[in-house]
């Protein structure tokens, strides 16, 4: 957090001094990108609604602390971009990142995390989020990869997607060791046991697996041990990719 805060202070006074980029500078015809904030951190979130006001072609049209809030202030405010925090209280980013996708999508989602924990890029991805920037970021590097999910393009920080690339790799090389066929596996596995690999692969949490098939935390903890040795895979992170890609679900 502290990083992009010293980002904030070091670019405040030189919005127009920087070397033209691919988006070049904003167009004074066009209308502003309109931003909600998610974030729970108080010293974070205003930092960042002091520095968009230096901004001509944005305006943070609202602020919100919790997962809920972000819900709630995205149906109301309808911003081109919500730049959505991961670990939030009431509920997480990826939660509130998959309902707002499924009822506006149209709604540009930004993932700005202090981490890049490979359950929190898989799950932001899953649930449709259009980019992921840790905080460590340039102030000037956010304000691109925002315009850039504005013309329809998606961001990955080059942190991020290297460790999908790793990810991607580390499972192309268990693949090469398994002799059975993607036909079966999934004949290997339960109606149920579908079911919960379709819900991890969407991003959610064992509890709210357990929430939605109405299943105790204990049997959906089952479940995913059996689904895991199953798809010969070590973690959730590589049963999902393992998932989308063979059409398991």
């Amino acid at each position: 957090m502290l990083v992009i805060l010293e980002s904030l202070r070091k670019h405040s006074d030189e919005r127009y001094t920087v070397e033209s980029t691919l988006f070049g500078m904003p167009d004074p015809t066009q209308p502003k990108i309109t931003v909600l904030l998610v974030e729970d951190h108080a010293l974070m979130r205003r930092g960042l609604v002091g520095q968009f006001r230096l901004e001509d072609d944005f305006e943070v049209v609202g602020e919100a602390e919790t997962g809920q809030q972000a819900i709630d202030f995205a149906a109301e405010l309808q911003p081109d971009v919500v730049l959505m925090d991961i670990e939030l209280p009431v509920l997480d980013g990826v939660s509130a990142t998959k309902k707002i996708k499924s009822t506006s999508p149209n709604i540009h989602v930004l993932a700005l995390s202090a981490f890049g924990k490979n359950d929190q890029i898989v799950g932001m991805l899953a649930a449709g989020a259009d980019g992921y920037c840790l905080k460590s970021i340039e102030w000037k590097q956010l304000l691109d990869a925002i315009r850039l999910l504005q013309g329809g393009g998606t961001y990955l920080d080059p942190q991020v997607a290297h460790r999908l690339s790793a990810m991607m790799k580390s499972q192309n090389t268990l693949e090469t060791r398994e002799e059975t066929t993607s036909l079966k596996t999934e004949m290997l596995l339960s109606d149920r046991e579908q079911a919960v690999l379709q819900l991890i692969s969407e991003g959610n949490s064992n509890q709210e697996i357990a929430t939605e098939l109405h299943l105790s935390l204990g049997t959906v903890k089952s479940y995913v041990r059996m689904i895991l040795n199953k798809l010969s895979v070590d973690d959730r992170v590589q049963a999902a990719a393992k998932a989308v890609r063979e059409g398991l679900i």
